[in-house]
């Protein structure tokens, strides 16, 4: 199976799911309902989406142990998100550690992500 042609949706809603991040960030406390909550499930779709893809791939057997690091760490930082989020959203004060975590993450987790994707086609490349 082709990565690329695996990891394109999950990418295009990881930049929906910011959009509406940045849409839901700039309306302030207390959050619009509408947003807040697509922001919410197109987060868990893209997970749930990228989750199946990666296990399509057989990540155990044709993936190298670094690039099975960097998606465990991308999925710590998803699992992070997801906690920050759930505190931002619960707390009328939004603790400054929280705001900063949800703030960086993204870029920590694409970075991760994209730095497994490009290890991944790497040792395709190399077997064909």
């Amino acid at each position: 199976m082709n990565i690329v042609k695996l990891l394109v949706v999950p990418g295009l809603l990881f930049l929906v799911l910011t959009g509406f991040g940045f849409l839901v960030s700039k309306g302030g406390k207390p959050y619009n309902n509408l947003l807040f909550n697509i922001h919410k499930l197109i987060a868990l779709g893209a997970v749930i989406l990228t989750g199946i893809r990666i296990f399509r791939l057989d990540p155990f057997n044709t993936f190298s142990n670094l690039a099975l690091l960097l998606i465990a760490l991308a999925g710590l930082g998803v699992i992070s998100m997801f906690a920050t989020g759930a505190v931002m959203s619960i707390k009328d004060e939004v603790p400054r550690a929280a705001l900063m975590v949800h703030r960086v993450f993204p870029a920590a987790i694409l970075f991760a992500f994209l730095g497994a994707v490009y290890l991944i086609i790497n040792i395709q490349l190399v077997t064909l």
